[in-house]
């Protein structure tokens, strides 16, 4: 440990000389050897006081930053610092004299400065000094550490001086630093960026600084209403991101009460459907599903331990299986215990015997936030496995007080709920007949009782049954999925809509809460109820205010909504009664519902099917076969990309054997011409990095460094039509030309090949021709197994890098809580399960800790304070363990879009 050094500060410093001396004495004994001279000035003001500490280094620092300064004190009174080293940009020397005039023509010469300015090494960056700025609480002199990598500089005294103006550069100076900072880490977050536009948002209100521009957006950004729609139904963070920050600068304060009617939806058309054959088989469980629900088939119980066990090797979510996210919010794991549908071994012992078709079926997939979702069982025995399920909610019961078993009636039938007041757990149960449905939805229940009764089910929509015609039960697909024109009109409905947006300002709330709290703690504040965090400026004015009539309450640890119940479990949108809205959601609805009615009035239904086969000769292998289609289809309305496919053909491009990526394309647009065969194919080799594509300049180079071809047939004389005659090069060979650029071109017999490589030309050439084959297709890819290959690598790398720079930046969101925050390390993984709703997780698959050598956290993954910036001997990426190659076409009918993939996969702990 250094020893302390006292320094005083009078207005902006006492005594410049003796106190470069005093930092020159500490910074001889630690990595500050270089510095030449220390500047430090600090101010009061209010609400806060602010300093800044800048340290000139002597020899610039070239290549990664330094480990940031750090500044503490013991009082707490020193908030939200903020490191901001110097950086300068230094252009590396020039490897050749400029051409003096007269030596070679122009172009010559401005060829050599072009290879100059685009060959030339990167611009160094070097830092040239050190600095920290921060808030000061009160008006006191106050002694403040100064650290770097947790090792002490010194202990100084500073005396902040009464010096307006002074005051008024430095929070000038302080909040664009804070803000660039937050900007850069919301920029390379893997996770809901909350903590840190919450702070920008409760500093900005309490230091009277603007809110920065990047800050301020439109929750509805896209001119599109239809691609606003998708992105609020498919959970795009950048909606929820903007209403958190909406809400966390109390931008939603309105008087406005929800007294209107709810809006009229969209005018659907109804589709028209080929004729359907008479005595299509359909499978009986769909006829106690409800039209408006998707269909999700296992048919054999066999067949869903087969989808249980692929889930469950990547942790009960199957996007793990090509990276793995920032967050684990164990969405999955979360509606089992919701349901209490829980897998054991006997479970799998007796659902054979008892289970002979299942399905689970809902309204939404919104599983992060509570969907409306249920599994109905037919049974072969349904005593046997009403008492097994029974027995399981009566031990939940016996396992947890806070869970509940009662009797409730539905649709005039008795129904059992298994349930906590937090809906964590919410089970309805119903049995009918040979079917028992289990769902947390009453709705769901309710409607599963009806269609018993009415009859009128899935199974008996025009559009399931030709879905049934196209894709027959005897398939016998291991998953069949269905997604019916009134799922997705439901999704769309103003109901559903409205709800969902209120549901996102729910979330906002109750993550502001949690921050509110913490920021509280950090100032030593032991406020924890909403009126006192709002009246202490941690949560903006008018907070809470809902045209509902809901709120969020906190009760320890937990914040609850008042209307939906926990976050993740919220109450499903289809148990939800909406009635009345404000005129702002009107408005916001009614042009969703104009945009629909002009553009999309017909909903086409969705169906998959997937089938398991195994590979020969290796246990641990096997192939996914997947076909999907859009039937009935109407082109017209996804705009120009339907319209750019030509008719479907039987004649395919033969490749090069040695190509690792092959795609074609039938094509018919305008610009091209006729219908032509656009064709392209990769030789196994290291592709140029994505950042080698940043600039025109740049991507050309990178291009010329791919060692591939890009070919039509027939020729689509598009390159011939170019002025100038810029299209026809010059001759270098039999058929082959030497274009602008650098780019090589091979005609003949209706083909037209270009490759910056002619080497790849050549070699590739013998083996290109248009055959005729037995599968119609628009277009058609491969892929081929990259194991051995060099693509594998690249591939790996580029995955290596988006996990690093993942794992990173979830170590910097525990370092924010800890610094800025001041949140205790070994309570730090449990408040940002408060504060996210989901556990951090560190994307390389380590684990998160904090190291006292280095004064921040740190992965287990990483061997070293930060990730390696070179993947590591032996790192291999979650998609790389099981990718074996994979195979697709696309087929665009006048009427129906059929698509069929054949993917090989390596099964773990096979």
């Amino acid at each position: 440990m250094l020893p302390s050094i006292s320094l005083k500060l009078s207005p902006l410093f006492r005594s410049q000389a003796s106190i470069s001396l005093a930092f020159a004495i500490a910074a001889s004994l630690v990595s500050f050897a270089d510095a030449v001279e220390v500047r430090v000035t600090a101010a009061t003001g209010q609400p806060f006081g602010v300093a800044t500490i800048e340290l000139p280094v002597a020899a610039p620092i070239a290549g990664q930053s330094p480990a940031p300064l750090q500044v503490s004190d013991d009082d707490g009174r020193v908030m939200f610092p903020i490191a901001n080293d110097i950086r300068v940009k230094v252009a590396p020397p020039s490897r050749r004299p400029v051409p003096r005039p007269g030596n070679g023509r122009l172009l010559g010469r401005l060829g050599n400065l072009i290879r100059e300015i685009t060959d030339g090494e990167p611009d160094i960056h070097k830092t040239v000094a050190r600095r920290v700025t921060f808030l000061v609480a009160g008006d006191q002199p106050l002694k403040v550490r100064l650290s770097e990598s947790n090792v002490e500089i010194g202990v100084y005294e500073i005396v902040p001086a009464n010096d307006p103006p002074v005051a008024t550069k430095l929070m000038n100076e302080w909040w664009a630093s804070f803000g660039a900072a937050a900007k850069r880490q919301i920029d390379s977050a893997d996770y809901p960026p909350w903590v840190e536009n919450y702070l920008v948002a409760m500093l900005s209100a309490q230091s009277g600084q603007p809110l920065p521009d990047w800050y301020v957006g439109d929750e509805q950004e896209d001119d599109d209403q239809v691609i606003g729609t998708l992105k609020l139904l498919f959970g795009t963070e950048a909606v929820g991101e903007t209403i958190f920050r909406r809400a966390a600068a109390g931008d939603f304060k309105s008087d406005q009460t929800a007294d209107l009617p709810l809006p009229a939806g969209p005018l659907w058309k109804k589709s028209e459907y080929p004729p359907l054959q008479a005595g299509t088989p359909i499978e009986p469980i769909a006829g106690r599903v409800p039209p408006e629900c998707f269909y999700l088939r296992f048919g054999q119980f066999a067949n869903y331990l087969w989808f249980r066990d692929l889930s469950d090797e990547y942790g009960g979510d199957l996007s793990r299986m090509i990276t793995l996210r920032g967050i684990n919010d164990e969405a999955s794991l979360r509606v089992e215990n919701q349901l209490n549908m829980k897998m054991n071994q006997l479970t799998r012992m007796l659902g054979p015997t008892v289970i002979d078709d299942q399905v689970i079926f809902g309204r939404d997939l919104f599983v992060s936030d509570g969907a409306s979702i249920g599994v109905i069982l037919k049974a072969k025995n349904v005593y046997l496995l009403k008492t097994s399920i029974n027995n399981d909610r009566s031990n939940a019961v016996t396992a947890d007080p806070a869970v509940t078993l009662s009797d409730v009636t539905i649709a005039g039938k008795p129904v059992t709920l298994l349930s906590k007041t937090d809906n964590t757990v919410r089970s309805f149960m119903a049995v009918d007949d040979d079917y028992i449905c289990i769902s947390n939805s009453k709705t769901l229940v309710r409607r599963f009782l009806e269609v018993g009764e009415t009859k009128e089910s899935l199974a008996n929509t025009d559009a399931f049954q030709l879905s049934r015609q196209l894709m027959p039960v005897d398939r016998a697909d291991t998953v069949f999925a269905y997604f019916s024109p009134e799922m997705i009109q439901g999704l769309i409905a103003p109901e559903y809509l409205i709800e969902l947006r209120r549901r996102l300002h729910a979330k906002s709330d109750i993550a502001l809460v949690h921050l509110a709290q913490t920021a509280a703690a950090s100032a030593n504040r032991s406020t924890q109820g909403v009126d006192q965090l709002i009246d202490s400026g941690f949560l903006p004015v008018g907070f809470g205010v809902r045209p509902d009539g809901s709120g969020v309450i906190a009760a320890g640890d937990q914040v609850i909504d008042t209307r939906r119940g926990l976050r993740g479990c919220f109450l499903p949108i289809a148990d939800v009664e909406l009635t009345f809205v404000t005129s702002e959601e009107s408005q916001w609805y009614g042009k969703i519902a104009a945009e629909y009615t002009e553009r999309f009035a017909q909903i086409d239904p969705i169906m998959i099917g997937v089938q398991r086969e195994d590979v020969a000769g290796d246990p641990s292998v096997e192939r996914l076969i997947i076909h999907a289609e859009i039937a009935p289809l109407s082109i017209e309305k996804y705009g120009e990309i339907g319209k750019q496919l030509g008719p479907p053909t039987r004649v395919a491009m033969k490749f090069a054997p040695d190509d690792i990526v092959a795609v074609q394309a039938h094509v018919a647009s305008k610009q091209i011409g006729p219908p032509t065969h656009l064709f392209a194919g990769i030789k196994d080799t290291v592709p140029p990095n994505p950042e080698q594509f940043d600039g025109v300049i740049s991507s050309y180079r990178a291009l010329q460094t791919l060692p591939g071809y890009l070919g039509a047939w027939p020729q689509p004389g598009a390159i011939d039509r170019l002025p100038l005659g810029l299209g026809r090069g010059r001759v270098v060979g039999p058929g082959m030309t030497r274009l602008l650029g650098g780019l090589y071109r091979f005609t003949d017999e209706g083909f037209s090949i270009v490759s910056f490589q002619p080497d790849v030309l050549h070699a590739s050439l013998p083996f290109i021709e248009a055959v005729e084959v037995d599968n119609l297709a628009t277009v058609r890819l491969r892929v081929e197994d990259l194991t051995g290959s060099k693509v594998e690598g690249w591939v790996n790398e580029q995955l290596y890098r988006r996990a690093a720079a993942s794992s990173s930046a979830g170590a910097n969101f525990l370092n924010l809580l800890t610094r800025q925050l001041k949140v205790d390390p070994v309570a730090a993984m449990d408040v940002t399960a408060n504060i996210l709703g989901s556990d951090l997780q560190c994307a390389l698959g380590g684990q998160y800790s904090y190291s006292q050598d280095h004064g921040r956290w740190v992965s287990s993954a990483w061997k070293g304070s930060l990730p390696s910036q070179s993947m590591p001997a032996g790192y291999i990426a979650p998609a790389m363990k099981w990718f074996r190659g994979a195979e697709a076409t696309l087929i665009q009918y006048a009427d129906r879009l059929v698509a069929d993939a054949a993917v090989t996969l390596k099964r773990q702990g096979r």
